[in-house]
């Protein structure tokens, strides 16, 4: 770049501007032009914006374990490695300059990269994606569809990379700059391995940020753990879940997965979030549909998508908290082309939907009140309204430990907060018809009768679940989902999200069983006899008052 262009360029100010003629105007914008592309050339960083609003809450997290799952071209490398090239640097993108944790910088660091291989990895996609001069995108070199490499110029010795980088012990040092005031504070070191080394190789050293570019093995994320708490640093996972069930994942579920979810096994130091090759931008959509046509379900929920194959026998498939979209000529998920199409029929007869939206209770509409008894665990109750049209709109859920009286006072005290005035009250019939814990000649359903709560048994019929399914399918003639959920009933969200079908042990030998396995299904059930009670709007109001236990008896009951 020329420095006289750069001089001249700066002292241009309002008073100069208002008397360049037209020809002139025309020049001074084409030299901005050419500054602005070179700049975005050795300064990729400072352009950096965030492929969704999942990466940011990469940038924004202070966890000290970070699961980034997603599927193929999701953009969770490009990510991952630009948040430690902020650290490494000090440097903020302009996108993340008032939102970026300042706490996160820590002046020089030690950073350790380990990828699936040298030969294949590191030197073709990692290297490449840190090297400014080298473009990585869809669109021609500085298009809007890419990227130069995320390493600043001015970070590198001399302004160089052969200057900052040592082939032989793979190492890459970069200034650490003053976020502030960008003077120099020292020198920040990435060392970069690969998972075909000896675990033992692992051993050594101190690092602030450790990054795992796919599973690695086991005894790895051990050592590397070990190197990150010393510093109090931060551990990095970002990868496609293998749809080959022979790879070995069952230690990431157990040490990283299960800790990031919601529960109590929830670490707050854990954190994790699933990023969709959907939500790429710089990706050529059209690609993708038609890469997504070719593939199975299965395929599609880990490649595309990023699901584990744990999850790919869900016995409501459907659900989802983030946005999808749905062919109504295909009556099936797809991926839209670049123009907005169906990837597989290429119609235009698509919808987008979400199973988890606020829900604005409406006192007028009735409701319907679900309960799973247990003695030795808390009580599990939903509420879920029926609206106008019949959709279904689930407002609260609660868990209670206690006798059935405890049940009562805290029901009807939500109930009296939302001023519903129509409620259809229905329970497990299995544990309903059952002993209740306090007095074995009492059932369950007596015993809440006998609290002021009178509960209906539900029926329990298999067709419900698949009558729950049609529910998360949109409507052709209001273009929703006809099931929604509030996200303050995060333990529905989580169990209908997971719950399964159970499997033979030996899989390849015959079909998958067709029965639910007993983990995560205590609120999926709870809609399955919602479903099966066939609710209506005219119906259900058709009930009158609360369900209330007044003179020894019911009132306006049915």
């Amino acid at each position: 770049m020329n420095l006289d262009l750069l001089n001249r360029l700066d002292e241009i100010d309002p008073q100069s501007l208002a008397g360049l003629s037209d020809d002139e105007l025309y020049q001074l914008a084409n030299e901005y032009a050419a500054v602005h592309a070179y700049d975005r050339n050795v300064n990729q960083l400072r352009y950096y914006i965030p492929v969704s609003h999942k990466a940011v809450q990469v940038h924004t997290s202070n966890a000290k374990v970070f699961f980034l799952a997603g599927g193929n071209g999701a953009s969770k490398t490009d990510t991952a490695l630009v948040e430690m090239v902020i650290r490494a640097t000090g440097q903020i993108p302009q996108s993340l300059r008032d939102i970026y944790p300042r706490e996160k910088l820590r002046g020089p660091i030690n950073c350790r990269v380990v990828v699936e291989s040298i030969t294949n990895t590191l030197e073709t996609i990692i290297l490449p994606k840190l090297q400014w001069w080298k473009w990585q995108g869809v669109d021609e070199p500085g298009g809007p569809r890419g990227h130069y490499g995320w390493v600043p110029k001015h970070c590198l010795l001399k302004g160089e990379w052969d200057e900052s980088w040592t082939a032989r012990t793979r190492t890459l040092e970069l200034l650490y700059r003053d976020p502030d005031t960008d003077q120099v504070r020292g020198l920040s070191r990435i060392q970069f391995m690969s998972y075909d080394q000896d675990p033992s190789d692992f051993a050594s050293g101190d690092f602030h940020f450790i990054l795992h570019d796919e599973p690695p093995k086991e005894m790895i994320w051990v050592e590397n753990m070990v190197r990150a708490k010393r510093v109090n640093g931060c551990m990095f996972l970002s990868m496609t879940w293998p749809d080959d069930p022979t790879i070995p994942v069952d230690w990431i579920i157990d040490r990283v997965y299960d800790k990031c979810l919601p529960g109590k096994d929830k670490d707050p130091t854990y954190e994790m979030v699933e990023m969709y090759a959907t939500e790429n931008q710089n990706l050529d959509q059209t690609a993708i549909a038609e890469m997504a046509r070719g593939l199975t379900a299965a395929e599609r929920q880990t490649r595309i998508y990023g699901q584990h194959l744990r999850l790919s026998n869900r016995v409501h498939p459907l659900f989802t908290d983030t946005n999808h979209i749905w062919c109504f000529h295909c009556g099936d998920l797809t991926v839209l082309d670049g123009a907005g199409h169906c990837g597989t029929c290429s119609g235009d007869d698509v919808v987008g939907f979400n199973h988890v939206e606020s829900v604005v209770a409406n006192p007028l509409n009735p409701v319907i009140n679900l309960l799973d008894p247990h003695p030795r665990k808390p009580h599990m109750l939903i509420w879920v309204e029926v609206s106008p049209d019949d959709d279904l709109r689930q407002v609260e859920e609660m868990e209670v430990d206690g006798s059935p009286d405890v049940v009562a006072e805290r029901v009807l005290e939500l109930e009296s907060s939302y001023g519903w005035s129509t409620i259809r009250r229905i329970m497990d019939p299995n544990m309903g018809r059952s002993p209740s814990s306090t007095d074995r000649e009492t059932t369950w359903q007596d015993a809440f009768q006998a609290a002021g709560l009178i509960f209906d048994l539900a029926d329990d019929s298999e067709v419900g679940r698949q009558l729950l399914n049609d529910y998360l399918k949109p409507d052709l003639r209001t273009r929703r989902v006809r099931y929604t959920v509030d996200p303050r009933c995060m333990k529905t969200i989580y169990q209908m999200k997971r719950y399964s079908w159970d499997d033979f042990k030996k899989s390849m030998e015959k079909d998958q069983k067709q029965k639910p396995k007993m983990k995560n299904d205590d609120y999926p059930t709870l809609l399955k006899y919602l479903v099966n009670s066939n609710p209506t709007f005219r119906g259900v109001r058709g009930l009158g008052s609360v369900y209330a236990v007044h003179g020894g008896g019911r009132k306006n009951g049915y």
